[in-house]
Order: C-alpha cells, then sequence, then structure tokens
C-alpha cells in the first residue's frame, strides 16, 4: 500500500492508448476528491503534532515601547522625556512529569491514525475501481451474447417466411419469430445502455468529468463457452488469510493508534496531579532621562526558574482521568469488535469467491449442454419432428446460459476483489 501513495501522479491520456486496471488506479488514486480530502486531514493532523512538539522548545518575545514621558515632582518641577525601552524575555519549560511529552504522543498517535485511514481510503477505493471495471467488461460481453442472439432470431425468422410460403409451416411460426426478434433487439438496445450506465459509474470512481477520447479500456477477448481454464487460482488457507488481514486491514492499525492516543492523553492528564517547571529570563534596556538617571537603570535582566502547581481543580483532573480510562477500554473492545467482523469478512470473501469459481464452472457446462440442445432442437424442427415452441425454447436456454456464464464469470473477479479488499492486499 505504501508504493501505492508513491505513484498518485497524472497518467497523461494519449489517443489510441489502452488503459488497463492498473492505468485505472493511478488515475482514480490521482483524481479522486475523497482520496484528496484524506490527505490534506493527514497533512493537518501533522501539523497538530508539530504544534505539541512545540511546547517543548523556548518562547522567545520581544516587547519595544517608544513614547513620551512626563514626570511632576513635589517642588513643582516638570519634565518631559522620550520614553523608548526594549525587552527581550525567553522561557523554557524544563520538566512537567509527562504533561507534554503525553500531548506529543497523543498527537502523533492520532496522525498515524489518519495515514491509516488514509491507506483504507486507497484500498477501498482499488476495490470500487475493480469493481467498476469488471462490471463495465461484463457488460460490454453481454452486447456480444445479445448481437448473437439477434442473429439467430432473424435467421429463424427468414427461416419461418420460407416455410411459410412454401406451405410447410404456419403463419403463426412466422408471428411467433418476428416477436422474438423484436424482443431479442430490444434486449440488444438496453445491453447498449447498460454499457453506458456503467462506463458512468466507472468514470466517479475515477474522478473524471468527461468520458475517455480516442482511449479505450482493455479487455480480454473470452472465447464462450470454454472460459473457465482462465480463471485465476486463489489461496486455499483460510487462516492464513485471516493473519494477514489482521496485519494488513488498516481498520485495525487506525484503532491501534486512536488506542495508543488515548493512553497518551491519560499520561497528559495525570501530569496535572504534579508541578511544571519552567526556566525564565528577561533583559531590558531604556533610555532614562537626565532627572532620574542616577536611580533608574539604563539596563537590567533577571533569570529565574519557576514553579506551576495547580493544587485544586474542582476534581476536574480526577474526572477527566477516569473517562480517559474509560475511553481506552472503549477503544480496546471496539478493536477486538473489528477484528471479528474482519474475521467474517475474510471468511465470506473467501467462500463466494470458491462460490463464484464453482458456479462458472456449472454455468459453462450448462451453457454446453444448452448449445447441444439448441442444435438437437433445431434439427428436429427443419424435419417436421418438433414445434416452434420447442425451438424457441431451446433458443432462449442457450442465450439465457451463455448470459449467466458471462455474468458468473466476471462476478468471480469481483468476488476476487472483494477478497483483497478484505484482507487488506
Amino acid at each position: 500500500m505504501k508504493e501505492l501513495l508513491i505513484i498518485l501522479f497524472a497518467l497523461p491520456l494519449m489517443a489510441n492508448q489502452t488503459l488497463h486496471i492498473d492505468d485505472l488506479i493511478k488515475i482514480a488514486l490521482k483524481n479522486s476528491p475523497d482520496i484528496n480530502i484524506s490527505k490534506l486531514q493527514y497533512d493537518a493532523a501533522k501539523e497538530r503534532t508539530n504544534i505539541a512538539v512545540s511546547s517543548y522548545l523556548p518562547e522567545i518575545s520581544v516587547i519595544g515601547t517608544l513614547g513620551e514621558k512626563s514626570l511632576s515632582f513635589k517642588n513643582g518641577d516638570n519634565s518631559n522625556s522620550e520614553q523608548i525601552s526594549g525587552t527581550l524575555s525567553a522561557s523554557q519549560l524544563i520538566y512537567d512529569f509527562g504533561k507534554t511529552i503525553g500531548n506529543i504522543g497523543r498527537f502523533s498517535s492520532e496522525a498515524n491514525s489518519t495515514l491509516a485511514t488514509l491507506h483504507q481510503k486507497i484500498s477501498d477505493k482499488i476495490y470500487n475501481v475493480k469493481n467498476s471495471y469488471y462490471l463495465l467488461l461484463q457488460d460490454r460481453n453481454l452486447i456480444h451474447v445479445y448481437e448473437e442472439n439477434v442473429k439467430l432470431n432473424e435467421n429463424q425468422y427468414r427461416r419461418s417466411k420460407r416455410y411459410y410460403e412454401a406451405g410447410i409451416r404456419t403463419k403463426i411460426d412466422v408471428s411467433d419469430a418476428n416477436v422474438k426478434l423484436i424482443q431479442s433487439q430490444l434486449d440488444l438496445q438496453n445491453a447498449h445502455y447498460n454499457v453506458r450506465l456503467s462506463q458512468v459509474t466507472l468514470l466517479k470512481e475515477l474522478g473524471i468529468f468527461e468520458e475517455f477520447k480516442n482511449v479505450d479500456i482493455y479487455e480480454q477477448e473470452l472465447h464462450l463457452p470454454y472460459i473457465y481454464k482462465t480463471l485465476k487460482k486463489i489461496d486455499t488457507d483460510v487462516s492464513k488469510l485471516e493473519e494477514f488481514a489482521y496485519t494488513h486491514r488498516y481498520e485495525l492499525k487506525s484503532q491501534r493508534e486512536k488506542i495508543k492516543s488515548l493512553t497518551c492523553k491519560l499520561r497528559s492528564i495525570n501530569g496535572d496531579y504534579y508541578p511544571a517547571f519552567y526556566a525564565k529570563a528577561d533583559y531590558t534596556t531604556q533610555k532614562v532621562p537626565d532627572e532620574v538617571e542616577l536611580f533608574t537603570p539604563q539596563t537590567q535582566w533577571n533569570a529565574s526558574v519557576n514553579m506551576s502547581w495547580n493544587l485544586f481543580k474542582g476534581f476536574q483532573t480526577d474526572s477527566a482521568s477516569q473517562e480517559a480510562k474509560i475511553n481506552i477500554l472503549i477503544e480496546k473492545s471496539s478493536l477486538q469488535a473489528k477484528k471479528l467482523a474482519i474475521k467474517k469478512e475474510v471468511d465470506d470473501a473467501f467462500i463466494n469467491v470458491f462460490k463464484q469459481r464453482d458456479s462458472v464452472k456449472l454455468s459453462q457446462a450448462l451453457a454446453i449442454a444448452a448449445d447441444e440442445k439448441f442444435i438437437q432442437a433445431q434439427r428436429r424442427y427443419e424435419h417436421g419432428l418438433s414445434d416452434f415452441i420447442e425451438l424457441q425454447q431451446a433458443r432462449q436456454e442457450y442465450i439465457d446460459s451463455l448470459s449467466t456464464l458471462v455474468t458468473e464469470y466476471y462476478k468471480f473477479y469481483r468476488e476476487s476483489a472483494g477478497l483483497d479488499r478484505a484482507i487488506g492486499r
């Protein structure tokens, strides 16, 4: 996942370019608004850490005064003079019993939690792109199925007309063939619209407002119905996948960082029970009127070590400490709940992948059997051994089996993408 952060760059789209799934993922990671928002949130979290670290650095300030000063004495004399002075002050925290260190650790862990959230959004985005990509390929290949359906119905319509004109078949066969042809044309038209809808969904995941021009999406050619052997292999050891998920799922990493943040917050709160020690120094120089130069210094400085200790705050520290402890227990329980949810997610995704693999295998067998049945039905119809209803039923079963095979095939790849996301890969 760290490598994916490095490839957040604009992918130049050139004419006649073919985009593969990795190219689409790169485009999505570059353009997706939710990814960019998470990156900015992480940058803001890092700045909060820097603010906390600054408490351990010295504070230096300068105060300058320029004005007019008037002095009135008891004997009635008055004196007006310019007032010019400057003071340089420095303050440095020495030790505060973990209060500042706790704040630094708290905000640092919050930043790490935000980073883990960013990684998780990247993982989710990769899954969404893959899912949209395979849906688009599914709808594209369904067009090929419906185009074949139209051709079969056109051939049957012409054949029915010839049989009717030759007096072999009745008029109802021609009408029925025409109805089936129009229905197949409607299915093909809807399939083209489904492709456009899938393209819109993919563009949304990519964060792009306009459609690709002169750019094609890579598509593996399917040789229906023999596609089962092209499926990728899946690791069959679910326990290893679960352990991998516990290590790589970024929700868990984010949750662990939240626990660290609350632990550091508790340390910072407990620091209120003890004093804080500071070193402070001031240096002042000023222009002194002649009338008072004997008893007014032109320069002065002081250095000291100070202690600040709030002895009683109305039990605020006690209550805040108890609340922090309770929140830590809540987050630890939430971590266990997330681990259980992830285990179920991995197991479900694992089962669904093998379920789909078997579905593709059986769907392929069904398509082969339906093709043989359709061929036999055509021969029976041509020799007058069956009616038109039997022929149309066999044809529809063949087309439906191809449609199911294509759908199950790409659903397998969507489930595989879901498994990758479930284990954090």
